[in-house]
C-alpha cells in the first residue's frame, strides 16, 4: 500500500466509499415519498442516521488520509479458534433458529461466542444468554408486534401439552 507523511491510499478509498455510500443512502431516503402514518417516528428515521454516520465516518478518514499524520498501528494477532468458533456458533443458529427458535438459538450463540473468547462460567453465560434472548423475544414480540420465531419443535411442544391438558 502506497503510504506517505500527506496520503494514505487506503483511508481515502475507504473514506470516498464511505461518503458515497452516504450520500446515496441519504438521497434514496430523502427522495422516497412520505408513509402517511401516524407514528412519531417514521421509516426514513434509521436511514437517516445511518446515511449520516457513514458521511461522517467519510470525512473523518479523508481528513485523516489528507490532513492528520497517525502513526502506522501493527495489525493485532488474531485468535483463530474464537474466530472460527463464533463463525460456526452463527452458521449453527441460522441452521437452529426455524427448528428451535429464537431464544434456544440465540442462547446457544451467546454461550459459544462468551466460550470463545475465554470465558469459563458456562452456567452464567447460559443464564445471561436465555436472559437477554427472552427479553428480546418479549420486546419483539409484544412490544414491537414483530415476530421472532417460536421454533417449529418448540411449537409442536406448546401444541402436545395443550391437547394433553
Amino acid at each position: 500500500m502506497l503510504k506517505s507523511a500527506n496520503f494514505r491510499i487506503g483511508e481515502t478509498i475507504l473514506g470516498l466509499a464511505s461518503l458515497s455510500l452516504g450520500l446515496f443512502i441519504g438521497f434514496e431516503t430523502w427522495s422516497t415519498p412520505p408513509i402517511a402514518a401516524q407514528t412519531v417516528i417514521g421509516p426514513g428515521l434509521f436511514p437517516a442516521l445511518i446515511a449520516t454516520g457513514l458521511f461522517l465516518v467519510g470525512l473523518q478518514l479523508l481528513y485523516e488520509a489528507f490532513l492528520h499524520r497517525l502513526q502506522v498501528e501493527e495489525f493485532p494477532e488474531l485468535d483463530w479458534k474464537a474466530v472460527v468458533l463464533v463463525a460456526a456458533a452463527f452458521a449453527s443458529q441460522l441452521v437452529l433458529l426455524e427448528r428451535l427458535g429464537w431464544v434456544i438459538s440465540g442462547t446457544f450463540l451467546f454461550v459459544v461466542s462468551a466460550m470463545a473468547f475465554g470465558s469459563r462460567t458456562h452456567l452464567r453465560n447460559l443464564l445471561i444468554g436465555l436472559l437477554l434472548t427472552a427479553l428480546t423475544y418479549l420486546v419483539f414480540d409484544y412490544g414491537l408486534d414483530l415476530d421472532l420465531p417460536t421454533g417449529s419443535y418448540i411449537e409442536d411442544l406448546i401444541d402436545l401439552s395443550g391437547s394433553t391438558a
